[in-house]
């Protein structure tokens, strides 16, 4: 290769790196800008609901239903009630036992050895 092929390729070689990082540069701004554009999309649906949600709550019956449902408001002369649950069935939930299920048959307080000669005398009779 003669010094000139040299230099001119050199010169071309040159020239396509200097190329590509601005190509690459606008492909990943082009992925970014679409990724913008998404998230515009998004937040504009957003603030639709945010909007949306702000006219419910200038309305005299949605500042009524919450406070009646989260503060636990009410009109002048109305009666407030509350359903509370049985204090029994509450302990019941809060205090698991560790106490196996009964088996059917099985009487409370007999002994493992009894149950089991009463089963034997069951099968016993059952098959006369």
């Amino acid at each position: 290769m003669k010094p000139r092929g040299a230099v001119v390729l050199t010169l071309i070689i040159v020239l396509v790196m200097s190329a590509l990082y601005p190509i690459r540069q606008y492909v990943g701004q082009k992925s970014h800008v679409r990724a913008l554009i998404t998230q515009q999309a998004e937040l504009a649906k957003r603030i639709a609901d945010l909007r949306q949600q702000q006219g419910l709550l200038l309305s005299d019956d949605e500042i009524e239903r919450i406070a009646r449902e989260q503060l636990g408001m009410v009109r002048p002369g109305e009666v407030a009630f509350a359903v509370l649950p049985d204090p029994k069935a509450r302990a019941a939930e809060a205090a698991p036992t560790a106490q196996r299920a009964p088996v059917a048959g099985e009487t409370k307080g007999e002994a493992w050895h009894q149950r089991w000669w009463d089963a034997v005398v069951d099968t016993v009779t059952g098959i006369r």
